[in-house]
């Protein structure tokens, strides 16, 4: 996340923003955004494990209580453009390669007219 807030500026340009999801209470949320002095990431929170992990294909951990990362870069109109499925701190997206990303889509798009 910390990654993703300092590139906050550079993805607003290119008309990106980033979106946490978190099973934490509000509380717990709260305190880690805090912690990690995020600034342009939004962070939610008291997320269903269950229901994510079903509509998204999230890894869960049911017994640690831990819905694993997954990254969405969504398209203008929502529909998904790229997803990034892991169980652990590494195969997750980066800001720079979030960036890389969004411009192909958009110059796709610029293409197709």
């Amino acid at each position: 996340m910390v990654d993703f807030d300092g590139a906050g500026s550079l993805l607003k340009t290119l008309g990106a923003s980033v979106v946490a999801l978190s099973v934490d209470d509000k509380d717990t949320t709260q305190r880690l955004s805090d912690g990690l002095q995020l600034r342009t990431v939004k962070m939610l929170h008291s997320a269903d494990m269950a229901e994510v992990s079903s509509l998204t294909g999230a890894y869960t951990e049911e017994a640690r209580g831990i819905l694993h990362a997954t990254g969405f870069i969504l398209a203008p109109g929502g529909k998904v453009a790229q997803a990034c499925y892991s169980t652990g701190p590494i195969g997750r997206f980066t800001a720079l390669d979030t960036m890389r990303i969004i411009r192909f889509v958009q110059q796709m798009r610029a293409r197709q007219g």
